[in-house]
């Protein structure tokens, strides 16, 4: 499953970086799920898991957790995908990004902003400077 630790800058996803992420993880999901761990299928899932996150604009650790039943190895492995940073690095998040992704509905899928009351509206208010 794909993890995002906590938020610093370089690898806390934009609302529109989510569907990639997730997108990445499902098609390597689907690419190697019940594939038996060979050094060959291994070598194979390391460079999805780097091309098809990377695609994304992010690079990725894996590592691979043995499955044990009372106390013994089962034979089954899960590789776990976690977000390590950007192809391309920030130094700070952009809030202005953030803002306008949230409001056209990236985020929750609903556009929009909350009001202070807790309504929700297309438009936010409008400030009368004067």
């Amino acid at each position: 499953m794909a993890h995002v630790p906590s938020p610093v800058p370089d690898t806390e996803p934009y609302p529109s970086e989510r569907f990639r992420l997730r997108h990445a993880y499902e098609q390597l999901s689907r690419r190697f799920a019940n594939t038996p761990l060979t050094d060959t299928n291994l070598d194979c899932f390391l460079r999805a898991a780097a091309d098809l996150f990377g695609e994304a604009g992010f690079t990725v650790d894996v590592g691979i957790d043995q499955v044990y039943q009372n106390g013994r190895p089962t034979g089954l492995f899960i590789p776990e995908v976690t977000v390590t940073g950007r192809v391309v690095h920030q130094t700070e998040q952009d809030h202005d990004r953030i803002q306008w992704e949230v409001r056209e509905g990236l985020a929750d899928g609903v556009k929009g902003v909350i009001r202070e009351d807790g309504t929700r509206t297309e438009e936010p208010r409008k400030k009368i400077i004067g």
